[in-house]
């Protein structure tokens, strides 16, 4: 998610870096590893809970930080910290993030960051897990994602103060380009200077072609695993318990994730682009609002 120049990065730090750092019921929460989806617990250690927010009360969300800025990737993107807020969505509490037009190619969202951070540590697994579903609104009416233009939220870890040099990992990007079209990726930024990710998009890969933002009544589990075996670090990325990608150092050139370190968890949503030829700013469509609900962000740990 992060694309931000050098020069970029220096002023950030300036101003105080630190700071920015449908329509059913489901079944009911469990405090277990699952979310609405199972993995396979049998292969090793139990999993132990890290972190949890399942958005049920907490209004002040006071797990995270909420954002202020604009967003790296786009002049056209305001984050206020009032945005986010825990709202009853489909039966259950969640966090909502909407966007609105403030004015000609200007738009106000929202970005919260977690205050827990995690480490891959030797011999060892995190699985760090959203349910997350994405529409809009015209009106009264819902909008599928797909009919909006230029949203891109996005579910990611990474740690900001030296950017990329301690890696990032975008677990899910999504980007909407209507008519009836979206694309959904991973991806790893990583650099040896800050303000430098020297992998382009090596490491983007497509989710499967026959995914469907709108089924599963437009939830989707999204999961990230990250595994140090012997010191060898993979990092796996699977919606809805389909394999996305697997990153390893020999997979990626350049890529070196034995220096992941303290990341933070965000959840945002974004609009438009920097790059006019990837968003056109005068085709961003998002109708009365784009919004990212998120049911449940978990992080369990366990010994391999």
């Amino acid at each position: 998610m992060k694309k931000l120049t050098q020069v970029t990065l220096m002023l950030t730090c300036a101003v105080g870096f630190s700071s920015c750092f449908e329509h059913s019921d489901t079944e009911k929460k469990q405090d277990s590893i699952s979310v609405n989806k199972s993995i396979d617990k049998t292969a090793a250690s139990d999993w132990v809970k890290q972190f949890e927010d399942t958005f049920e009360s907490d209004a002040s969300l006071s797990k995270w930080t909420k954002v202020q800025r604009t967003d790296y990737n786009s002049k056209y993107c305001d984050y206020k910290s009032a945005v986010p807020t825990i709202q009853v969505r489909d039966g259950k509490g969640c966090l909502e993030i909407k966007t609105s037009k403030l004015g000609e190619n200007k738009y106000q969202s929202g970005l919260i960051k977690s205050i827990y951070q995690y480490t891959p540590e030797n011999n060892s697994e995190y699985r760090i897990a959203a349910t997350i579903k994405l529409l809009a609104m015209d009106g009264a009416n819902y909008k599928s994602f797909k009919e909006t233009y230029g949203a891109w939220p996005a579910f990611w870890t990474v740690q900001e103060d030296g950017w990329p040099t301690s890696c990032e990992i975008d677990i899910v990007e999504g980007y909407s380009f209507a008519p009836g079209a979206s694309r959904f990726t991973s991806n790893l930024f990583y650099g040896t200077v800050s303000g430098t990710n020297q992998l382009g998009n090596l490491a983007e890969r497509q989710y499967p072609s026959s995914f469907n933002v709108d089924g599963n009544n437009g939830w989707h589990l999204y999961e990230c695993f990250i595994r140090m075996k012997d010191n060898a670090v993979t990092v796996t990325v699977k919606i809805d318990n389909t394999i996305v990608s697997t990153y390893t150092n020999s997979s990626v050139p350049k890529l070196n994730l034995n220096n992941f370190k303290k990341h933070n968890i965000i959840l945002n949503l974004n609009v438009g682009s920097n790059d006019s030829s990837f968003i056109d700013p005068n085709k961003i469509n998002l109708f009365t609002a784009a919004m990212m609900w998120v049911d449940e962000v978990s992080v369990y740990k366990r010994t391999i």
